[in-house]
């Protein structure tokens, strides 16, 4: 399959608006709990993504098969790992929780691996796959571990946010199973389906809304519009005519952007041993896709795959 420029240009648009994320996670804390965050993000998204349905005169599918894959990706893709980044950030700087959440393509790799027969784990990754791993190992780090006697309340948060990074490669490799249906559809109903499963919380977290600052506001705005609504488009786009590895190579790039916002606005600081951890990641990360897997689909070759009518 040929990576065309316009597979790059969505790839950096959802680095954008998904490294922005743990920042307006962490002004959005400010005013609501993780789990009204986790609902009216939701709740904003589906409206944007229903609106361009009607508008775009598009029609749901009527199979149960598909609505299945729907209902397991918004609550496996959605509405968990936003409550666990969410709920994880309430101890996590904003740009450790974007390195946390860079791991999502590692997972990818094992989970494809398994599940996906046209996307097996080459030789030459596995040393790849090795250093990026120890960079999670790294920045989880001796105090961290050594926190499992303790109260380790941060080191739960750390482990809540690589729950999220499981729950996001693990929907990544379902979304490349799914029957024929379009991005724009499947991202309605996905967060369909997400916001009547959050609806109790969404309830609260909209009686919290006047006492909350305009900052919070947008940035709830953001994550809800943008940062779910438009980026659930760009997604579903991107796996439907890349695959589930090239689009989890988004994240090698979410980090970097989600440190330099966090830096610039929050005045975060990262240790050095922060550092090392990204470059290990970031290292392996970049060595996976320039493996054999990918690499030929950038000078222009095809690899067949089971689901090629789905990029109609």
């Amino acid at each position: 399959m040929t990576i065309k420029p316009v597979h790059w240009l969505v790839l950096l648009c959802l680095v954008f608006l998904w490294g922005s994320s743990y920042l307006m996670i962490e002004l959005a804390l400010r005013a609501w709990r993780p789990e009204q965050i986790t609902g009216l993000r939701i709740l904003l998204a589906a409206l944007v993504l229903l609106t361009s349905v009607v508008v775009g005169q598009r029609h749901f599918p009527r199979n149960l098969h598909a609505w299945a894959y729907f209902l397991v990706i918004a609550v496996v893709g959605n509405c968990l790992p936003f409550f666990l980044i969410s709920w994880g950030q309430q101890q996590v700087e904003s740009g450790l929780a974007g390195i946390l959440a860079s791991s999502t393509p590692l997972m990818v790799l094992i989970l494809a691996h398994f599940l996906l027969p046209d996307e097996r784990l080459r030789r030459r990754q596995v040393a790849p796959f090795v250093l990026g791993f120890g960079g999670i190992i790294v920045l989880m780090g001796p105090d961290s571990l050594a926190a499992l006697g303790g109260a380790g309340q941060r080191l739960l948060a750390q482990l809540a946010i690589l729950g999220g990074a499981v729950c996001y490669a693990t929907a990544t490799v379902i979304a490349r199973r799914m029957p024929p249906v379009s991005p724009l559809v499947t991202s309605a109903g996905v967060m369909l389906l997400a916001s009547a499963i959050m609806s109790p919380f969404i309830a609260n977290g909209a009686a919290a809304l006047p006492g909350a600052t305009g900052v919070s506001i947008l940035a709830l705005g953001f994550l809800g519009v943008l940062g779910t609504g438009l980026a659930s488009i760009l997604y579903f786009y991107l796996i439907a005519r890349t695959g589930a590895r090239f689009t989890s190579l988004l994240n090698y790039l979410v980090p970097v952007w989600a440190i330099m916002l966090g830096a610039m606005i929050l005045d975060e600081k990262l240790s050095i041993t922060v550092w090392l951890a990204l470059i290990l990641i970031l290292s392996g990360l970049i060595l996976i896709s320039r493996s054999e897997d990918i690499a030929p689909r950038f000078e222009g070759h095809s690899t067949k795959r089971p689901n090629k009518k789905r990029q109609g």
